[in-house]
This record gives structure tokens, C-alpha cells and sequence, in this order.
């Protein structure tokens, strides 16, 4: 049964959410969670973004910061879920750069055959590079402040640059099924209840 549009967008929300959080996890503390990086690569992967996936560490932050609870770098992480959410508006209008992805994309799956993982550091890094030569030339950019120790290791910044790519999937499946900031501040309830409906029913 394809899931109706409000579990859409709770969903992509805690998708969006996962991957700052991760982006955050990398950039301050050098590592991430293996299972929610891999979940989220594996949602960019797939041609159903939303396919059977819970994004239970998306879904727990994304709960918290609707409900004001403190959490660990949450202005970082709200102000990447923002910009990624503006940035993916913006691609949306560059036909000629969504065709280049499309193109790419077909090269990133071949290597995901190739290797028999879509895991591999060559995956990760076609990937990252595909996002340099596209995402990254818009404007607003995603600005992630960090430990410089962190920051500067290829592997991390690789894998922030993946993880922003999910993420800018996540905001167009956000935008296309109704998400705004109007329903942000009016839906916060909503969501969180949908939230807690879908961990319970993954549960």
C-alpha cells in the first residue's frame, strides 16, 4: 500500500534530519553511526527514496527538535536541514544539471555492480565527486564547521558530501509531497505523531 502523503513527509523529514545529524556526528567527533550512515546511502541508492525505511536515529532527533528537547549541535543541524531544504529548490530549476546527475548517476550504479557493494570507498567517492561538480556550485552552499582533525581526512569530507547528497533527495521528497515551513510550525503535532506511529509500527 503506498503510504499516504503525511507519512511522506514525516519521513523524509527524519531522513533530512538523519543526515545533519550524521553530517554533525562526522564534522565534530570524527565518526558516525555505520547503520544510519548505510541507510541513508542506501535510500540516495534506490529509486524509492522512502522504500520500507524507518530512519530510526533521523526519526528520534527529528522528534526532539519538534518538541524543543536539547539536543547535541541542533542549530547546525536545523540550519543544514534548511539549506539543503533551499538548496533542492533551487536544482530543481537547473534542467541541464539534473540531466548531468541522471547521467552520472547511471556511471554510480555500474560502479556499485562493478564492486558488488554500494559500500565501497570508489562508490563513496563517485558520488562525492558528482556532488562537487554539481550541488556544491549552488548557492546557498552548505557551510559545515568542524574540528579541523575531522575536516580535513578525505574519508570524512567524502562522507559528509554523500550524506548532503541524501539529503538534498530527501528535501525534493519533502517538497514534493506538500512539505513547507507552514506546515512545520502549524503540523508540528502531526508529525511528531506520525513519527511515533511509524517507530511503533516498525517496532
Amino acid at each position: 500500500m503506498q503510504p499516504k502523503p503525511e507519512q511522506q513527509r514525516a519521513l523524509a523529514l527524519a531522513a533530512l534530519t538523519q543526515v545533519a545529524y550524521l553530517v554533525e556526528s562526522i564534522a565534530q567527533e570524527g565518526r558516525c553511526e555505520r547503520s544510519s550512515f548505510e541507510q541513508s546511502m542506501d535510500a540516495f541508492l534506490d529509486s524509492d527514496y522512502l522504500q520500507q525505511r524507518d530512519f530510526t536515529t533521523g526519526s528520534s532527533k527529528t522528534r526532539q527538535l519538534l518538541q524543543g528537547s536539547e539536543i547535541k549541535h541542533a542549530k547546525h543541524i536545523l540550519s543544514h536541514c534548511a539549506t539543503l531544504i533551499n538548496i533542492e529548490k533551487k536544482l530543481n530549476k537547473q534542467a541541464d544539471m539534473l540531466q548531468y546527475i541522471a547521467q552520472e548517476m547511471q556511471n554510480i550504479h555500474k560502479k556499485v555492480h562493478y564492486f558488488a557493494s554500494p559500500y565501497h570507498d570508489n562508490v563513496y567517492a563517485a558520488i562525492a565527486h558528482l556532488y562537487g561538480e554539481t550541488i556544491s556550485q549552488l548557492k546557498p552552499r552548505v557551510i559545515v564547521r568542524g574540528k579541523p582533525e575531522h575536516l580535513k581526512q578525505k574519508h570524512h569530507t567524502e562522507q559528509i558530501r554523500c550524506l548532503l547528497f541524501s539529503g538534498i533527495r530527501a528535501a525534493w521528497v519533502w517538497r514534493t509531497h506538500g512539505g513547507n515551513t507552514l506546515r512545520l510550525i502549524f503540523e508540528r503535532k502531526k508529525i511528531i505523531q506520525q513519527l511515533k506511529l511509524q517507530q511503533h509500527d516498525q517496532s
